[in-house]
């Protein structure tokens, strides 16, 4: 099983769950219940917008909301390469 964090380095990454779940009307306790999922996971992802979802839990999300995973992950700012 390849490292996971859920932090990603440089920040540019974040989680846009807290403003999906307001487009659906959805509480992070109602999306636990329907993916499956801790809530206390739900919350931490929703409390945190820099906190990334594992693959599996991203998976979960995405079909239970039927969004895909760029509606739920956003790049914020630009990056200099």
């Amino acid at each position: 099983m390849p490292f996971y964090s859920a932090h990603t380095a440089s920040g540019y990454l974040v989680n846009n769950l807290s403003s999906v779940l307001d487009q659906k009307d959805m509480s992070s306790f109602g999306l636990s219940k329907l993916a499956s999922l801790s809530p206390t996971t739900t919350r931490k992802i929703c409390a945190d917008e820099q906190y990334i979802p594992s693959p599996d839990v991203l998976e979960k999300i995405c079909v239970c909301l039927e969004v895909e995973p760029g509606d739920v992950l956003k790049l914020r700012g630009t990056m200099n390469i």
